[in-house]
């Protein structure tokens, strides 16, 4: 019986592993940057969330600005969004 692996053994195995390893690699960057935007999003919707309630509850209007975009919250709790863009 055998107790050691062969060089081309090692090779082989050394080269599936590189060409798993290409293909997983970055689909697993782009996981993440997908979750990362998603994390995100839900976030500036409980901010609005708030700040719509808040609204609502004192009776008096807000603004707030997310990334390039202004919002407005009305008395009533409607959302205006507006492009905060200078083209």
């Amino acid at each position: 019986m055998r107790s050691a692996f062969t060089l081309i053994e090692l090779l082989v195995v050394l080269t599936i592993m590189t060409l798993v390893m290409g293909v997983v690699v970055p689909k697993g960057v782009k996981m993440l940057n997908s979750y990362s935007h998603r994390l995100d999003r839900i976030n500036q919707n409980k901010q609005l969330s708030k700040l719509r309630a808040e609204a609502f509850l004192k009776i008096e209007d807000k603004q707030i600005i997310i990334g390039n975009k202004k919002y407005f919250i009305t008395k009533k709790g409607v959302i205006f969004e507006k492009s905060n863009d200078n083209n």
